[in-house]
């Protein structure tokens, strides 16, 4: 009688045993089903976006009329010159204006990451950023004109200085040495700490002696110190500096196309949030958002 007893128990035991382990499996299931939900609702915008840059005919269109511009307005400035004891230059912004850092963007989106400072370290370490649509003519165009090109850019002096001027290199743009290179370092920062690239275009203007003829950026602070309280304005604010400035656009000032990130998505959606979570970022965004209140 006690061995029927001891082998029912035993039996129960492992019955229940292998209940839990299939209550265990599929609540495994369920969370990692809930993961990829939440992923996907907090990332499906960045597809949007990346979709767009990198296989639309109206990004690529529109790289190549900022450059064909970027052309005219070039000619026309080299004619009119302020300072003619001064050389000729011409500043661009790196990435999303020159290089194409679509692939890093893809990577984040698969992953369900945001932006880090180590991962776009390593992503600027690998050097394989491609020229966007337009960039090399242009570039060549300045050069054959009689104008320096100058790669201003926030990307970080350390470690990123040689990584960049080698991806540089490797498509042969012009004037891609150390002398015309000109990354962030400790000391770009505005008087509220903020990035700004306003030192390094004055040392081009001042040490170097050269007139910069034309800028081309993807982001507002690309261009003149006004913007730079974008970092730290209201959309009011930001939208009275351009205003002041916009006979400059297409003449001085040469605006490229970014949606997956820039100044804006910091002060507009994030503003002094330091929350970088994804879904935290989701959150932030679709409260931003105006409606139609039907």
């Amino acid at each position: 009688m006690k061995q029927i007893f001891f082998l029912l128990l035993a039996l129960g035991l492992f019955s229940c045993s292998r209940q839990n382990e299939k209550i265990t499996v599929l609540q495994n299931r369920i969370d990692s089903l809930q993961n990829k939900l939440q992923w996907y609702q907090s990332s499906e915008h960045l597809s949007q976006a990346l979709l767009w840059f990198q296989h639309s005919p109206e990004m690529h269109a529109l790289y190549v009329q900022g450059y064909n511009t970027a052309k005219q307005a070039l000619a026309c400035n080299l004619k009119n010159k302020q300072y003619k004891e001064k050389k000729n230059a011409v500043v661009v912004d790196i990435d999303e204006t020159i290089l194409n850092n679509g692939l890093y963007d893809g990577w984040l989106y698969f992953s369900g990451k945001a932006y880090s400072d180590s991962s776009w370290n390593a992503w600027g370490q690998d050097a394989i950023a491609e020229p966007l649509p337009g960039t090399v003519d242009f570039l060549n165009f300045a050069k054959d004109l009689g104008c320096e090109v100058f790669y201003v850019s926030n990307r970080k002096q350390n470690p990123l200085f040689e990584p960049t001027l080698q991806n540089l290199k490797k498509f042969n743009l012009p004037f891609a040495d150390e002398k015309h290179l000109l990354l962030k370092t400790d000391t770009d920062k505005t008087p509220a700490g903020k990035t700004t690239k306003e030192k390094r275009r004055l040392r081009i203007e001042n040490e170097l002696n050269y007139e910069i003829l034309l800028l081309c950026g993807d982001q507002m602070a690309d261009f003149d110190d006004a913007f730079d309280i974008i970092s730290g304005g209201t959309e009011e604010q930001i939208k009275d500096s351009i205003n002041t400035y916009k006979e400059k656009f297409g003449s001085r000032f040469i605006i490229l196309p970014n949606p997956v990130y820039c100044d804006w998505l910091d002060q507009i959606v994030k503003g002094g949030d330091r929350n970088n979570s994804v879904a935290h970022l989701d959150s932030l965004r679709k409260a931003k958002v105006e409606r139609w209140k039907n």
